[in-house]
């Protein structure tokens, strides 16, 4: 995960809507929250050497500075056993609060995006306080030839 671009603005895209980060979202692979990419991203970078398996689990595209790209959520294992999740957005933190109008600004997010996001957040830290992530919720494969269309 590699920082892309500023500034920006759009839906957060959920890919692998069936890896365990999502548990109990009812998230589908498309399925779209409003607003939540912003206001700076991050992305998977093919190419570029990168931890592995790296499982790419929101693919979200967008448009900064008028030049179209992806911000990417993904999820690692250390080889130590711990576990690695990037949002790829700055908004995570900001929409657990989206909808409920309290510390300010909330970016057109809303109360489904807060729900879904929480949850989310919940999947990862019960998680990642079990022990070694590795041991309990193990990245399973790389996707993201898949998602990028490349061999690398």
């Amino acid at each position: 995960m590699l920082y892309e671009g500023y500034p920006v603005d759009a839906p957060y895209v959920v890919h692998a809507a069936g890896h365990w980060v999502y548990d109990g979202t009812g998230a589908e692979p498309g399925d779209s929250f409003a607003h939540l990419v912003g206001v700076e991203y991050d992305r998977v970078t093919p190419g570029v050497p990168a931890p592995g398996p790296l499982q790419i689990v929101a693919h979200s595209p967008l448009v900064c500075g008028g030049r179209p790209s992806h911000s990417d959520s993904a999820y690692y294992t250390a080889p130590g056993g711990a576990g690695v999740f990037a949002t790829g957005t700055m908004r995570w933190v900001e929409a657990l609060l989206a909808g409920t109008g309290e510390l300010g600004r909330d970016h057109g997010m809303d109360g489904r995006t807060r729900a879904f996001v929480t949850r989310t957040t919940e999947n990862v830290l019960r998680a990642f306080a079990r022990g070694p992530a590795a041991r309990y919720g193990p990245a399973a494969r790389s996707n993201v030839p898949e998602v990028y269309g490349t061999t690398t």
